[in-house]
């Protein structure tokens, strides 16, 4: 039959409605408010009060120790452990401890009294009941006695018996019984000589909830029915107000839990429907703290949930007073960051806040009057106002003020990039700064070593550029092939941010052509090949060559300079010659690349590419016959007169008389002496004469 109970209660506790319609005129109306929350989610505790501890939670199905709040506390404090499990129980203070009775352990109602003492000094078993109940209707009278009402047995069925308990008694006494069987209801006193019971249900099949509310007389001992709530409800929670008037919160009706409110009036017997509970509530326990507020405390939401809120109300039965305020919120923000503040006002009800103006994003907190808002966009930067109202039923008054956001600050940099190279300059750009920052300059700087010593080498930024008003410059006046590493800082308003990630280049530069080589060499005159220098196609730090020049290399003290003799060879050609040079002079060459901004290469890397180049002076060859090759040819050998092998010509003729007669058939660069050579063509005359001319 527990089971069945469980599952009983599952299936009421799903949905949520707000019932009040055709509930009659509203009472005076009521504002509810967040409490501090239980530290454990529950539902089915019992509650009483205490002079010192103020509302005190026992029982239920998650509450392993007992918690208490005094009304002006913001958090609840713990009481020791309550040894045992007893769920839908009921509970009532007297002078020496709290008795606890009823209830059920999960399986079946338990007829179990506990005598609890929340000052440690621990338990007491008492008489028990008469009978196990769970889900009973609890009260205290104005004597300390308990009071037990209906219930669930221990088989599931509801009772109709009551009982009554006096604190150092032997037994409980029985009382006048219900007129129907009825569980699930709360039971009120009225603190003269009356117990209300509002709703619950009779039938534990069907499960329909009850609208009726009986009286009990502790004087007469006798029940009468009184004026029904305008909405059946089961498993609510009620509790007799400072204002005289009993509240009956939550419930289950109609299979749904529900958040409305009925108010029950004594002195004229009638219902009126008040505010509406925040949320959706059933098995809660209710009371009411020393300020005269009403306590909603946790239960099962429309989920079928264990929820740990508390819900208070306004004080009861005092006069009520508009807001005045009597805390203002700063005026004062930083863009990109969250801005908190607080508007606080006294009155009752107790004022809630809402936004009358101000950003769209912007938001205070309805209850705590707290303020949240990040300052986002252009539209959020400068002077902004705003008006935030405090109100309850009394009045409202609005608080305009302004917020003071300046622009954010510059950051440091990003995305700095090279978009450009050339011989003598690098290019950069970087992301701008973001235009709520305003008009921004920027200083670009180079990074460069300074020295080493003791932790590792050193370096410092030197600056190269400043109030740069574009996210871009080209710093020019650059070594062609020379390494560089740059960074920026952003500067606005006298804020100037660190320097950013630095990023390297290198200039570009021409490159010297390889394989420098002399192919001809007079007493006047030389010529030389090279190959082709390396470009863009190889490396990016290279430069497209436009022409060649030949020129003579003067070692200088700690340099050289470099006199062009024959310039502006274009790039296709990769040889050249240089005549009118003074035999027996001597000098070192080289050849330069140039390019397109004017630029020669190096002629000391390589330096094998630096040619020494002795000019001659011209003296006679000897010549010797040797023996007629094969085919036809003619082969003799010469030796040359002077010191320096230069290039020779051949000459022949058949008539040594005519001096006009002499042809040139060959012309060489020796690489030994003495050289021989082979005419191909000597089968060609009867007689031919030769000689070798240096010029």
């Amino acid at each position: 039959m527990s089971t069945s109970i469980g599952v009983w209660r599952r299936r009421c506790l799903v949905g949520v409605t707000w019932l009040l319609a055709g509930a009659g005129v509203e009472a005076a109306p009521l504002t509810w408010f967040p409490g501090p929350p239980v530290g454990s989610p529950f539902s089915g505790a019992a509650t009483v009060a205490e002079a010192s501890l103020g509302n005190i939670l026992i029982g239920g199905d998650n509450l392993v120790d007992p918690e208490y709040l005094v009304a002006t506390n913001l958090y609840w404090g713990y009481l020791p452990q309550f040894w045992g499990f007893q769920i839908a129980a009921g509970a009532v203070a007297t002078s020496d401890y709290i008795i606890v009775y009823g209830g059920t352990d999960g399986t079946a109602s338990l007829n179990t009294v506990t005598g609890y003492s929340p000052s440690g000094d621990g338990q007491t078993n008492l008489a028990s009941m008469s009978v196990a109940r769970s889900y009973l209707g609890y009260a205290a009278d104005g004597s300390g006695n308990a009071f037990a009402i209906g219930g669930l047995d221990d088989t599931g069925l509801p009772l109709a018996s009551a009982e009554r308990y006096k604190s150092g008694a032997t037994n409980w006494t029985a009382i006048a019984a219900l007129p129907a069987p009825r569980y699930d209801f709360p039971a009120v006193y009225d603190r003269t000589n009356r117990i209300y019971i509002f709703g619950g249900i009779t039938d534990a099949t069907s499960g329909t909830e009850l609208a009726t509310v009986l009286r009990y007389s502790t004087k007469s001992n006798n029940w009468t029915a009184v004026a029904s709530m305008p909405v059946p409800t089961a498993g609510s929670t009620a509790a007799l107000g400072a204002d005289g008037q009993i509240y009956v919160v939550g419930g289950v009706s109609g299979g749904v839990t529900t958040n409305v409110v009925q108010v029950y009036n004594l002195a004229s017997n009638s219902w009126t429907i008040s505010t509406p509970l925040p949320e959706a509530l059933s098995a809660a326990a209710m009371g009411v703290d020393s300020l005269g507020r009403l306590m909603v405390m946790g239960g099962m939401n429309s989920d079928g949930n264990d929820v740990g809120d508390v819900w208070r109300s306004q004080r009861l039965g005092v006069p009520d007073v508009a807001p005045v305020l009597t805390q203002y919120p700063g005026t004062s923000a930083i863009y990109g960051q969250p801005y908190t503040a607080t508007i606080n006002a006294s009155g009752n009800p107790q004022p809630t806040y809402q936004v009358l103006s101000g950003p769209p994003n912007l938001a205070v907190d309805v209850y705590s009057g707290a303020i949240t808002w990040t300052p986002q966009g252009a539209s959020q930067i400068g002077t902004i106002a705003v008006t935030i109202q405090a109100g309850n039923y009394a009045g409202a008054t609005n608080f305009a003020f302004s917020i003071s956001v300046p622009p954010p600050p510059p950051i440091v940099p990003t995305n700095l990039t090279v978009v450009g190279v050339s011989d003598d300059s690098i290019t950069l750009s970087w992301a701008p700064e973001s235009p709520l920052v305003g008009a921004a300059t920027y200083n670009v700087a180079e990074w460069r070593f300074t020295g080493g010593g003791k932790g590792g080498s050193h370096g410092a930024f030197f600056a190269v550029s400043s109030g740069q008003t574009n996210a871009t410059v080209t710093i020019s006046g650059l070594t062609p092939g020379t390494g560089h590493s740059y960074g920026v800082a952003a500067s606005v308003g006298g804020t100037v941010t660190a320097y950013s990630a630095t990023v390297g280049a290198t200039t570009t530069s021409p490159q010297p052509p390889a394989n420098v080589h002399l192919t001809s060499l007079t007493s006047t005159s030389f010529s030389l090949a090279w190959n082709p220098s390396a470009g863009p196609a190889q490396s990016a730090n290279y430069s497209a060559i436009t022409s060649y020049a030949i020129g003579q290399y003067i070692p200088v003290y700690g340099g050289y300079s470099v006199t062009p003799k024959v310039a502006a060879i274009p790039s296709n050609i990769t040889n050249g010659t240089v005549s009118g040079l003074t035999p027996g002079s001597s000098a070192f060459w080289t050849v330069q690349a140039f390019d397109a901004q004017g630029y020669g290469s190096s002629p000391i890397s390589p330096i094998y590419d630096i040619i020494a180049i002795t000019n001659p002076v011209p003296a006679a060859a000897r010549m010797s016959a040797m023996p007629t090759s094969g085919g036809g040819s003619f082969q003799f050998s010469a030796s040359e007169g002077g010191p320096v092998l230069q290039t020779v010509l051949i000459q022949a003729t058949t008539n040594v008389a005519d001096p006009n007669s002499w042809m040139q058939i060959g012309s060489l660069l020796p690489t030994a002496n003495p050289f021989t050579y082979s005419d191909t063509n000597a089968a060609q005359y009867p007689l031919r004469f030769y000689r070798v001319i240096a010029p």
